[in-house]
């Protein structure tokens, strides 16, 4: 077996050359025997979800479990030493290095949507995020040309979020759950604690927002969400939020 040589930086710069290089997504077998070969992937805690041979390597897409839960990571394995790359990658042009995206799963994401507009915006947010919030108070009333999509995420550290989803998704249609969302994040609104039977425990959302938190964890990793609110235009390239409330 050959000997893998692994770098332990957070960014590992890979830039690839080969713009004309036709990407193919690798079989279920090879990324298999990838990860047996390598002392660093193959682990219990490492699940190499999906794979492109791109160029000089195998673009990786990697879960790894941690105290702190699921981590999404990416790799890169050089064909000829078998080295393994654990990072981010560019190509020669500096665009950061994604996998296609399944628009299945992101769209199954989709909490509720709202507005008229004729250009798609997404955004990932979480109802107890401050960010979230103070993104929402500063894009009300400037979103008009878009049709929003909004992907509810409680994040796990904040333990009034799952009930304040909840109280939003009880709304009977689109237009109920938005206005029920705009009076959470952006008038306050607390009366989400009527479901709080004991605060002392965490909150036991129903089945259906159950699913609903699990479509939308899958879109934020297909959109490989780091943090919140996450915003994408409608071909799902990340768009700066501060650009939306100029």
């Amino acid at each position: 077996m050959q000997t893998n040589r692994y770098i332990p930086i957070v960014l590992a710069l890979l830039v690839l050359t080969g713009a004309n290089a036709v990407d193919t997504m690798l079989s279920k077998a090879k990324l298999q025997e990838i990860q047996k070969n390598s002392l660093i992937l193959n682990k219990s805690t490492i699940t190499v979800k999906e794979g492109l041979d791109k160029d000089s390597v195998y673009f990786l897409k990697l879960e790894t479990k941690t105290k702190r839960g699921v981590k999404l990571m990416k790799a890169f394995v050089d064909k000829k030493t078998a080295a393994v790359y654990m990072g981010q990658g560019y190509d020669k042009d500096g665009k950061v290095l994604s996998f296609p995206k399944d628009i299945s799963l992101i769209k199954e994401g989709i909490s509720f949507s709202y507005g008229k507009g004729k250009k798609d915006l997404y955004i990932v947010t979480d109802p107890e995020c401050p960010y979230c919030i103070k993104f929402e108070k500063a894009s009300k009333g400037k979103l008009d040309e878009y049709r929003v999509h909004v992907i509810l995420y409680p994040l796990p550290y904040h333990k009034k979020a799952p009930a304040m989803v909840e109280w939003i998704m009880q709304g009977k249609d689109d237009i109920e759950k938005q206005k029920r969302f705009e009076a959470v994040m952006v008038d306050k609104s607390q009366k989400y604690k009527a479901l709080i039977i004991d605060e002392k425990k965490p909150f036991i959302a129903v089945e259906s927002t159950k699913r609903m938190i699990e479509n939308s964890k899958k879109a934020m990793n297909e959109l490989e969400v780091r943090g919140t609110p996450a915003v994408f235009d409608a071909n799902f390239n990340s768009v700066s939020w501060g650009s939306l409330i100029k």
